[in-house]
């Protein structure tokens, strides 16, 4: 019988199991967490750092949080509604007569 405990399960590759703490319970529940102090920190140092930038709009404080974000927006409405569209089919498309 193998061990599940996933450090010596022979089913897991070698070159993986340095990444196995990626799959802790901890992590996994305290992702959101983690991303959102990243964010507060990175939009704290934007309020004390100043920049000179050559379009006057980008030294808005949080204008490259508001654009990401934005562009994150229109890549995944982008797949949505224009790449599905292209290459989607419809549920039913393997549900055809096959060879009998």
């Amino acid at each position: 019988m193998s061990d599940q405990s996933g450090k010596h399960d022979e089913r897991i590759h070698p070159a993986a199991r340095p990444f196995l703490w990626l799959d802790a319970p901890w992590l996994k529940s305290s992702m959101m967490w983690i991303l959102l102090v990243l964010a507060v920190g990175f939009a704290a140092v934007d309020f004390f750092h100043h920049r000179h930038e050559y379009v006057h709009l980008a030294e808005t404080t949080g204008f490259y949080a508001l654009w990401g974000f934005g562009s994150f927006v229109l890549a995944v409405m982008v797949g949505w509604f224009v790449i599905r569209g292209l290459l989607g089919r419809s549920e039913d498309y393997w549900d055809g007569e096959g060879d009998q």
